[in-house]
Parts: C-alpha cells; structure tokens; sequence
C-alpha cells in the first residue's frame, strides 16, 4: 500500500515553526515555576528544546533544492560534452558510408535534444559500433582513444544521472521527514501553549499573550469611499 504524503498541521512556514517553538521554549523557562504546577518539569522542557533544536537543524527544502540543481546542472555538462565530443564522429561516419548503411547503425539521428538517458545510450552505441568500424574510419581520423574518453565520459554521466536521481528522491523523503516533524513539534507547541495561557487567563493578560501562538491581524482600515458619512 502507497504512503500517503502527510500535510502540514501547523499554520506557518517551517521558518516560523521553528522561530516561535524557541520563542516558546524562553518563555516556558522564564515561567518554569507556574509551570511545574502543572507537572511540566525542567526535564520536560529541555526535551521539547530539543524537539525544536532538531527540526531547526532538518535541512530545508531552498537547501535540497540547490543540491538537486547543482547535481543536475553537473549532469548537463557531462551531456552536453558527450554531445560536443560525437559530432565529429558523427561527421567521421557520414564521410565514410555515405550517410547510408552502417551509418545509420550509430543512430546519431535527434542527438541534439535526446535526454540523459538517451544521450548516454548514444554513448555507449557510438563507442560499441565505432569500435566494429575502426579499421574504416581510420581514415577519417577516429582512434580508439577517442572513443575510449567517449567511454568514460559515458560512464561519468551514468554516475551523475544516479546522483541527480538520488538528490531528488533525497528531497522528497526529507520533505516529509520535516513536515513530520513539525507537526510532532506543533502538537506540542499547542499543548503547552494551552497550559501557559491556562496558568495566566486571570491573573496576567501580558503573559497570556506570550502564550498565544498565532495572532490575528487586525482589519485593514474601512475604504473611505465606503464609510457612510454620520
């Protein structure tokens, strides 16, 4: 059965999660003997810093972001190499079977916009079906060391396009690691949160305010054109 992908709970990005959990922590301590009241222990607390501190440290999604875009800009460069490095192999073949037959066993047809994928078949078919030829395309300046970098520039972007796919399966498992987290961290959050404005309804309208986690902006201001004169 497929996991589902869990969804936020709490109201906020995770920058601001993570702000007002620590601002939550400070406030909590300052409070910790109305706390204890309530069986909320310094123990207690210092485990839900420690909740905040470590999905503070999860990586974030501009993060995994910049990761992925760097591997795959690396993966498009080693394409774009092959490419550069085919074309005048491409034009070694076409002198020498006429553009016809064997030729079109090398399939360079579409090289410009195939895939990495498909680029890094062309690769491999290039250097297995210029290998078959050599003795014919000596002539045209083909070597065997030539297709030997063609070879290793193949493998270099099979190793790239594992990293790039790795990179963006990374960022999907750690998006929901985080936002597993932050719904554990605001589940908490809301409880204690609960408990400090409990403790200070009555007796410190300042302090309860500390423990009100989202705060409603007031109206924007009535459009004059749409006040009714007295």
């Amino acid at each position: 059965m497929t996991k589902e992908n869990e969804t936020r709970s709490y109201p906020m990005s995770d920058a601001d999660l993570g702000k007002t959990a620590m601002g939550l922590v400070t406030t909590i301590k300052r409070d910790a003997t109305e706390f204890a009241t309530r069986n909320i222990t310094a123990t207690e607390v210092a485990s839900f810093e420690t909740m905040a501190d470590d999905f503070n440290n999860t990586p974030t999604d501009e993060e995994l972001v910049g990761e992925l875009k760097d591997a795959t800009d690396t993966k498009n460069k080693t394409m774009n190499d092959i490419k550069v490095a085919i074309r005048p192999i491409r034009n070694m073949a076409d002198l020498a079977f006429k553009g016809k037959g064997k030729y079109s066993s090398f399939a360079f047809k579409d090289m410009d916009s195939m895939n990495d994928f498909e680029t890094f078949k062309l690769a491999t078919r290039v250097v297995r079906v210029g290998t078959k030829h050599l003795a014919e395309l000596t002539s045209q300046g083909l070597t065997q060391s030539q297709l030997a970098a063609l070879q290793t520039l193949a493998n270099l972007l099979f190793s790239q396009m594992e990293v790039a796919e790795d990179k963006a399966e990374n960022r999907d498992i750690e998006t929901q690691n985080r936002v597993q987290k932050g719904n554990t961290l605001w589940d908490k959050m809301v409880t204690l949160a609960s408990i400090g404005k409990s403790l200070y309804a009555d007796t410190n309208p300042a302090k309860y305010n500390d423990y009100v986690l989202i705060t409603t902006p007031p109206p924007p201001p009535a459009n004059p054109a749409e006040t009714p004169k007295a």
